[in-house]
């Protein structure tokens, strides 16, 4: 009954979404603080518009360090290319594509160009092993 497990049924709905204009030292207070390993960025109209990771933080700081460099907001070190799902998709499907190397940890849930939730491989991991240990109904 794998196959039948959508996004929606994991996802979180509280969820931290960033704000464009904040900086970075406020974004990875922000990160820590809800112990997530990147985070949406929206705009006003909480549209989904990039995507942050610790990894991003941690080299921008590191550079702001090495040459004494101004602070910067979310808007200029986000990914604006960003890997999301819809609420609606495979669970399976989306346990395949976070098993290859080169995919996000994190994916935002978007339905209708705004982000509804946050889906980890944490809670992926978990609905699998869930339903691993649920008896087989005949």
């Amino acid at each position: 009954m794998t196959q039948h497990i959508r996004v929606k049924d994991v996802m979180s709905h509280d969820l931290l979404k960033l704000q464009a204009a904040l900086s970075v030292e406020e974004a990875v207070a922000l990160l820590q603080e809800h112990q997530l390993p990147g985070a949406p960025v929206i705009n006003e109209r909480a549209e989904l518009i990039g995507f942050v990771s610790e990894h991003d933080l941690l080299c921008q700081l590191l550079q702001a360090s090495y040459y004494s460099s101004t602070q910067r907001s979310l808007l200029d070190v986000m990914r604006t290319e960003v890997l999301s799902v819809g609420p609606e998709d495979s669970l399976v499907d989306l346990a395949e594509r976070m098993a290859r190397v080169d995919q996000p940890k994190v994916f935002p849930v978007v339905a209708q160009q705004k982000v509804v939730g946050l889906i980890t491989r944490s809670h992926v991991l978990g609905a699998l092993l869930a339903n691993r240990q649920q008896p087989s109904r005949m």
